[in-house]
């Protein structure tokens, strides 16, 4: 597992492949995630695993973009 740098390309498990490849696609291009990605989703997770996924994806993405607009940057640590 990556800490601090680029995310790992590869997983040991199909489910983590299929979560960290959501993930990705939320970054880069989010009306390019479909319905046979939450398909493939559902072969490795429950219904709930799937929404505490998407909602974390969904916190920390505002998590960053409010560091953004509050200019928060490594420095500013305690």
């Amino acid at each position: 597992m990556a800490i601090g740098g680029k995310p790992d390309a590869v997983h040991p498990d199909n489910g983590t492949q299929l979560a960290a490849e959501l993930a990705a696609k939320f970054v880069k291009n989010r009306q390019a995630i479909d319905d046979a990605d939450f398909l493939a989703l559902k072969t490795h997770f429950s219904e709930k695993q799937i929404s505490e996924l998407c909602a974390f994806m969904v916190f920390i993405s505002a998590s960053h973009q409010f560091g953004v607009l509050m200019d928060v940057g490594p420095d500013d640590r305690p």
